[in-house]
């Protein structure tokens, strides 16, 4: 295994936690102890996953989850004590792929960050392209196209969309969009909605355009309109 994984959290001793167990699993481990110190990592050593504190001091988990979003689309997996359901609301909406919460089992930690770089692993191998109006996505070069303008994506709303597409009459299931893209149930379909809302917006201002219409009590169909 040769992933590399940058743990940023501010408490040495978690963080030294953390990156105990992510070692005796195979990863190579990077950290850092705040925000400047973590995307400065970032970049020094381009990891494939990254576990983000929120409570970091002046620039907090969510400014460099914002910051780093705005680079890349390397996976980030918040780990905080802030466990209300608004916070995890607020993390996905900044970006990030997955929210586990303090106290927290370090297996389970990482269980979750494996589950996160095989999502993206798999999506990768699957070497197909799907062209459905002006939306154009090829899941082995992880790009996507609107109106020939490329879209900006995250890995998560990425993967949202090439499910989407695959079979764009059928309506995706909450509970199957859970499974697919987060690997487990996280009891609380809100997790969707909100990268369904980010995908559509980015999509809408890119070509103009909407996607994901809402099957009340169902799921997400493709369903692309013109906004003009």
């Amino acid at each position: 295994m040769s992933e590399t994984i940058l743990v940023i959290d501010a408490d040495a001793d978690l963080r030294g936690l953390v990156a105990m167990a992510l070692g005796e699993s195979g990863y190579r481990v990077v950290e850092a102890q705040d925000g400047p110190a973590g995307i400065n990592a970032y970049h020094a050593h381009q990891p494939d996953l990254i576990v983000l504190d929120i409570g970091l001091g002046s620039m907090d988990g969510l400014e460099v989850c914002r910051q780093l979003r705005a680079v890349g689309t390397t996976p980030i997996v918040f780990l905080t004590s802030r466990a209300e359901e608004v916070d995890q609301l607020v993390g996905f909406a900044a970006g990030a792929d997955d929210y586990v919460t303090k106290p927290f089992s370090p297996r389970l930690l990482v269980a979750r960050g494996g589950s996160v770089l095989r999502r993206g692993a798999g999506t990768e191998e699957v070497k197909t392209r799907f062209d459905v109006g002006p939306l154009s996505i090829d899941t082995q070069a992880r790009s996507t196209t609107v109106n020939g303008t490329e879209l900006d994506l995250t890995r998560t709303e990425f993967d949202l969309l090439a499910i989407l597409m695959e079979n764009p009459r059928r309506v995706a299931t909450r509970d199957m969009l859970l499974e697919r893209v987060w690997g487990s149930w996280y009891g609380d379909d809100h997790v969707v909605e909100v990268h369904m809302s980010r995908l559509r917006s980015k999509v809408k201002a890119a070509g103009g355009v909407r996607i994901g219409v809402a099957v009340r009590g169902v799921g997400y169909k493709l369903g692309i309109d013109s906004t003009e």
